[in-house]
């Protein structure tokens, strides 16, 4: 049985939240970018050019960041040789995360002058859109479509937003597909979650545990098969046999399509590159487990009181409290079993990160699935927010603040 749609209130939260993200860009763009948006590209003179960089492009010292490889890729989606256009890329895996740039592209028509200023809007809507979801997803279980700022006030989102990153367009479409899922629109569903999966390969989780939505939903049968007959046979229950979860109106093409593109995306990219995109990104980003957070910690806290330290560990606290939140509230949330299986999944893989990523001074920014989901599963929910509102709200004042003004 499809369930209805409540956007009541959705567009508002949805103009909210690009207002604000436009006052941070431009403050931004103003105040640490020296009213130069390309300065959000962040080129690294370890990796450009400059002579061979389009016009207004900045070059600053050392390695840069991540977005002057989805800058470049945004200049040309299909040119996938490791140097092009004044920069090198530093790794294959940035080549299978494709949907940002490709978005962006799409948005500049192929103009590059307009390519900072597309990849900077192309944030901006996917922040709207996590922003209209939330509040749909708050409707749905009666809760103040307001509630639906939670989801893009994630901080890590506004690192992403500053830093022309891939993060924002990955969880968006996320969303997008298992809202879509949930209403029973298989092709919707495949389309966003093929578009989520090629913007960060970490997705494939979402799309893997559709795929195993049956086995799940008959396996969690079976359990309250057992339960239920376990108190009868007790005499502390009735004897009656639960129905099996029904699938929500999800089928085999909310699964197929997005691995069926992810599969054929990596096959292009091997024949370019090399070799396959996903496995230099797993090589990069995975390590021992605990090996990365033990790191991690022991960087940041010996390091206490500094400035850096106080903010790290404040994060991580906040994201604490909303992981935490979201796994009291598992038994009581409203959202389809296997996206309970899925934030189980993200739960869990924090602790096989390596340690630059922990090590890094980007708001958790890696850990945008874990957040996403647990606002997924908590605005499903009736549980109290209050305390992880306000640690939401006060880091993203904090890191807004921040980003205004350093680059």
């Amino acid at each position: 049985m499809r369930m209805s749609v409540r956007i009541d209130g959705a567009p508002q939260i949805g103009a909210i939240v690009g207002l604000a993200a436009v006052i941070v860009v431009a403050g931004r763009i103003v105040v640490a970018g020296g009213g130069n948006v390309a300065s959000f590209i962040l080129v690294g003179r370890h990796f450009a050019t400059p002579g061979r960089l389009p016009r207004g492009v900045p070059v600053f010292p050392g390695f840069g960041y991540d977005g002057q490889f989805y800058y470049r890729l945004a200049l040309d989606p299909l040119n996938l040789r490791p140097r092009a256009y004044g920069i090198h890329v530093d790794s294959v895996a940035r080549f299978g995360r494709i949907s940002y740039p490709a978005l962006a592209w799409l948005v500049s028509g192929g103009r590059t002058w307009l390519v900072p200023w597309s990849l900077v809007s192309v944030n901006v809507a996917g922040l709207v859109m996590l922003g209209v979801l939330g509040a749909v997803l708050a409707g749905d279980v009666g809760r103040h479509a307001a509630w639906g700022l939670l989801l893009p006030a994630y901080f890590g989102f506004l690192w992403s937003l500053s830093r022309d990153l891939t993060e924002i367009v990955a969880g968006g479409f996320m969303v997008l597909g298992l809202l879509a899922v949930r209403r029973g629109r298989s092709v919707l569903a495949g389309v966003a979650l093929s578009v989520g999966l090629l913007a960060r390969e970490t997705v494939v989780l979402v799309v893997v545990l559709l795929a195993a939505e049956p086995a799940i939903s008959a396996f969690r049968h079976r359990i309250c098969r057992a339960r239920s007959s376990t108190k009868a046979s007790t005499g502390t229950g009735a004897s009656t046999a639960l129905p099996l979860p029904g699938r929500g109106g999800t089928r085999s093409i909310a699964w197929i399509l997005p691995m069926g593109v992810f599969v054929a995306w990596q096959l292009v990219v091997r024949s370019k590159a090399g070799s396959l995109a996903v496995a230099s990104s797993g090589h990069h980003n995975l390590a021992v487990p605990f090996a990365g957070i033990t790191d991690g910690l022991r960087h940041y806290l010996s390091r206490l009181p500094s400035s850096g330290s106080l903010l790290w560990t404040a994060e991580l606290l906040v994201l604490v409290v909303v992981v935490v939140t979201a796994a009291v509230s598992l038994r009581t949330t409203t959202a389809p079993y296997y996206e309970r299986v899925v934030w189980m999944g993200y739960a869990i893989m924090p602790l096989v990160l390596a340690r630059g990523i922990w090590l890094g001074d980007v708001g958790f920014r890696s850990l945008d699935d874990l957040y996403v989901m647990s606002w997924v599963i908590l605005l499903s929910s009736r549980v109290r927010l209050g305390l992880a509102t306000l640690g939401i709200g006060v880091s993203w004042l904090a890191v807004a603040v921040e980003l205004v003004r350093f680059i």
